[in-house]
């Protein structure tokens, strides 16, 4: 009888001892509860939503179109004009050939030959000085693509092409180059950013050596299909010249007028810095630019631009 009484016990235990730890375990799991939220920033990694992706691949596309994305693998013919106003009396005005040539799908070459003319009243015995500069080439291969994200790495090379020696800088240069795109969905908009650095390789041994670093962070963003804005600061650095660094900033708002004609306006600030390629002390662009496309991965652009204040 006392051995049936214990089997008996047992047994009960066996019964009800999962049924009575259950409820501890969904205790502990109440306690616990789902954690803390994270918050979400625009700049955070995190996977998009199947709506949030296919909105990603058709704006990419449009700033491809609109020549708003720099990672963008599209054939181009492009002559720009641009005419600027610097401190002390000083004006230069350029006009620049760009060609760039798609192959092998993600390799992109980049072509820009300039034509330079530039007047200084500080510099009485030259004066002024009017020609072709050096010509300047990109090299890229975009190793990562996908609608939210894009990856390209590179070289840029310059070539003492210029006419007059005043007109360029008499070296061969070359350095690296990056880009790299990245979808915002929070603001339906996307973050470019550009490093390049150039370091003189040859060239006359009399001119000065050039070790100038340049980075670019840009926000684009497209407005209903048919406008678009661009907000970029442009930051240098001239190795050969103390550090010396500058800082410009630029706002673009354009809108595609009918087809592939655009139009745009571009004014902009210098924040910082002087006497440092490529970076005015202050200015405005008003350009209109027209494409045609043969196919959806080959664009043909003709733009015309004015520098001024």
């Amino acid at each position: 009888m006392k051995a049936t009484t214990e089997s008996d016990a047992s047994a009960q235990r066996d019964v009800n001892g999962p049924s009575s730890a259950q409820p501890e375990r969904d205790s502990a799991s109440e306690q616990e509860g789902p954690g803390p939220e994270r918050r979400f920033t625009p700049f955070r990694p995190r996977s998009l939503t199947p709506e949030e992706h296919e909105e990603a691949e058709r704006l990419k596309r449009l700033a491809a179109k609109y020549g708003t994305d720099p990672t963008a693998i599209v054939g181009r013919v492009q002559l720009s004009g641009q005419y600027t106003d610097l401190p002390q009396g000083v004006h230069a005005s350029d006009s620049t050939l760009r060609v760039d040539l798609p192959f092998r799908s993600n390799w992109l070459l980049r072509v820009n030959a300039p034509f330079v003319k530039w007047t200084d009243p500080n510099r009485p015995a030259i004066g002024s000085a009017t020609g072709a500069s050096d010509i300047f080439t990109t090299l890229g291969w975009r190793l990562y693509n996908t609608p939210e994200h894009a990856f390209v790495i590179g070289a840029v090379s310059t070539f003492p092409t210029a006419g007059e020696q005043t007109l360029g800088s008499g070296k061969y240069a070359t350095g690296p180059f990056i880009a790299t795109a990245r979808f915002l969905p929070k603001w339906e908009s996307f973050l470019f950013g550009i490093f390049q650095h150039q370091i003189s390789v040859g060239g006359d041994p009399s001119r000065s050596d050039i070790s100038l670093t340049r980075a670019r962070a840009q926000i684009s963003t497209i407005w209903a299909e048919r406008w678009w804005t661009v907000a970029q600061a442009v930051w240098q650095v001239d190795w050969e010249r103390s550090a010396k660094s500058s800082m410009t900033m630029e706002f673009e708002a354009g809108r595609s007028l009918m087809g592939r004609l655009g139009a745009f306006v571009r004014p902009g600030v210098g924040i910082w810095g002087r006497n440092i390629s490529g970076a005015p002390m202050s200015g405005t662009s008003r350009s209109v630019s027209a494409t045609c496309s043969s196919h959806s991965e080959a664009i043909v652009t003709s733009e015309f631009q004015n520098h001024g204040q």
